[in-house]
């Protein structure tokens, strides 16, 4: 059953869904649209004050609360993900195989190491890191394209925040949920979501 992943590299709940779909083993059957959550993000990133530090570390928290073995510390900022969205959805068109990779680096860099990711250099390296040939530009125009395109499906579906999952039968998981209801969701049993 196919389904379409709506996706923001800046959210911990997307970074953990991410690493859950890997380890569920469905990631092949999944169709990531990145959309931006937080399209008012400076480039490059800024320190948070102490109110955006507590409500990241409240993010991170709730996060932990569902998977306490996730990789994750508190980012000191939250970047801008437009860069990152295109150079996702140029790898997609121009080197397929290595998208998912690419991705993983993009939020583990993130989430993990507090990599600033609207940096082009730092999309550059990752890249490299991932194995993306390097005659992909990581702002091509048909990744820009793209990544509109994802943003226009966004706003249409009008889910709200993110990260949604849209299976095939029109099943809809909200957000990062335990192990268990993820595993029963992308197997095609009924959950309590839509």
């Amino acid at each position: 059953m196919p389904f379409t992943l709506y996706s923001d590299f800046t959210t911990a709940e997307c970074y953990a869904l991410n690493e859950q779909i890997a380890s569920l083993g469905v990631g092949a059957s999944v169709r990531w649209k990145g959309v931006q959550h937080a399209p008012g993000m400076p480039e490059p990133m800024r320190t948070f004050d102490r109110r955006g530090q507590d409500q990241m570390a409240d993010e991170v928290e709730m996060i932990r609360r569902i998977d306490p073995a996730l990789a994750i510390h508190v980012p000191a900022a939250r970047p801008n993900s437009s860069k990152a969205i295109v150079a996702a959805a140029a790898v997609m068109l121009k080197a397929a195989a290595r998208a998912p990779g690419f991705r993983d680096a993009i939020y583990r860099a993130y989430w993990r190491d507090g990599v600033d990711i609207s940096s082009m250099a730092e999309l550059h390296r990752l890249a490299d890191q991932a194995g993306v040939p390097r005659f992909v530009d990581l702002s091509h125009p048909d990744g820009v394209e793209l990544a509109e395109e994802w943003d226009l499906d966004w706003s249409t579906e009008r889910l709200g925040g993110v990260p949604r999952v849209i299976r095939g039968d029109g099943k809809i998981l909200w957000g990062f949920r335990p192990h268990a209801d993820a595993a029963q969701f992308f197997s095609g049993a009924s959950t309590g979501g839509r």
